[in-house]
């Protein structure tokens, strides 16, 4: 792990992953960005200030996402933690219940427990003989 409080962020590499409740994200390489601290009245922020909640997290390489509902792989997937979505770019792949959905960019709603899928999307449903 490379720690740069300055940039706020840290790059983790190799075998990383990301657990946020039922959620696991596994990757190469992740940098975790944290939100900036808050400002004192003349502008000056100490370091004991700096905020460590975190704003948003790239993970790179081979990425492999994990909930209870389904799973899916992609080659970068930005994690918004606000928002609580997922952006997956990279030949996104996506399996859910016998179905496979992929294009060229995802969107994961993770509150909602619904997603979006853009771009050349393909839609590949098994019946339940064949699973």
């Amino acid at each position: 792990m490379t720690a740069k409080s300055k940039e706020r962020r840290a790059i983790f590499k190799g075998a990383v992953v990301l657990t946020q409740g039922e959620l696991i994200v596994h990757s190469d390489v992740m940098v975790v960005w944290w939100k900036p601290a808050d400002s004192l009245s003349d502008g000056v922020v100490s370091e004991t200030q700096q905020s460590n909640k975190i704003e948003r997290v790239v993970a790179t390489g081979k990425v492999i996402i994990e909930k209870p509902s389904g799973r899916a792989v992609c080659r970068q997937a930005v994690y918004f933690k606000d928002e609580e979505k997922l952006v997956l770019t990279g030949s996104p792949i996506a399996w859910q219940d016998g179905t496979r959905v992929s294009g060229t960019k995802m969107t994961m709603y993770l509150k909602e427990d619904r997603s979006e899928v853009e771009g050349g999307t393909q839609v590949i449903i098994q019946d339940e003989e064949g699973a």
